[in-house]
């Protein structure tokens, strides 16, 4: 995955999209600009009904045995080739699979000192979705 990208489009446009039920208390605006850390919308299947749910997940994993936040930040992508292998994101590539819907992603090109983003887009903006992986992970104090 890269390191930004955009979701332009409500909730609602995603749900009927990717044919999701969404979880009425998770909302978010669309945006432009989506950074690591921040919440994101994910569609995962539902572990005991034949459905999709699409809920907030915080961008950036975290394995179950860290001790705090601090490092999911620079876990945002797991690689293809060495995700099966690296344990930060073997066991979810087993069994905790999800899409994360975009409309747009971001690379960036150098020019001299100065870095330009350049937009990237799928039949004019059309949504799409990311593989991606989740975790549960509960802070020490609770």
């Amino acid at each position: 995955m890269c390191g930004r990208y955009r979701l332009s489009r409500r909730k609602q446009i995603i749900a009927e999209h990717f044919d999701v039920v969404p979880d009425d208390d998770d909302d978010w605006t669309p945006r432009y600009n989506v950074a690591p850390t921040q919440p994101v919308p994910i569609i995962r299947q539902h572990p005991k009904e034949p459905r999709r749910d699409l809920s907030l997940v915080r961008w950036g994993l975290i394995p179950s045995r860290a001790k705090d936040a601090s490092g999911s930040a620079g876990m945002i992508n797991a690689r293809s080739e060495s995700a099966a292998i690296k344990p930060a994101f073997r066991d979810a590539l087993k069994s905790r699979r999800c899409l994360v819907p975009a409309d747009g992603f971001y690379e960036w090109s150098r020019a001299g000192k100065t870095k330009q983003p350049c937009c990237f887009e799928v039949n004019d903006g059309d949504l799409f979705a990311f593989a991606g992986l989740w975790e549960r992970w509960k802070d020490p104090s609770g």
